[in-house]
């Protein structure tokens, strides 16, 4: 119901999987699955190295999502970066 989904967005450390575009430019993800219904999409974002367990930093949402793989920038549509389910990467710093 809308109060549980209120309580994850408060501790998103606790959401688990979450899609790709709700990262927040310069954060990082593992990405634990393509939720696509699509198999040709989730073999060509395999193709581009985009997988379970692959670490995916988000560059920017605008004007397309561009996403860097170990040292490759990919863009990608918006309802591309909905389908990919990530753990965001928790980081030491606190501004």
């Amino acid at each position: 119901g809308l109060i549980g989904r209120l309580g994850r967005a408060r501790r998103p450390e606790a959401a688990g999987p979450r899609p790709l575009s709700s990262l927040r430019a310069g954060e990082s993800g593992i990405i634990v699955r393509i939720a696509s219904a699509s198999p040709e999409r989730v073999v060509k974002l395999s193709s581009l190295g985009l997988m379970p367990g692959v670490r995916v930093t988000l560059v920017q949402k605008r004007p397309a999502v561009v996403l860097r793989v170990a040292e490759t920038s990919i863009a990608i549509d918006g309802e591309v970066a909905d389908d990919i389910r990530v753990d965001p990467i928790a980081t030491d710093f606190v501004p």
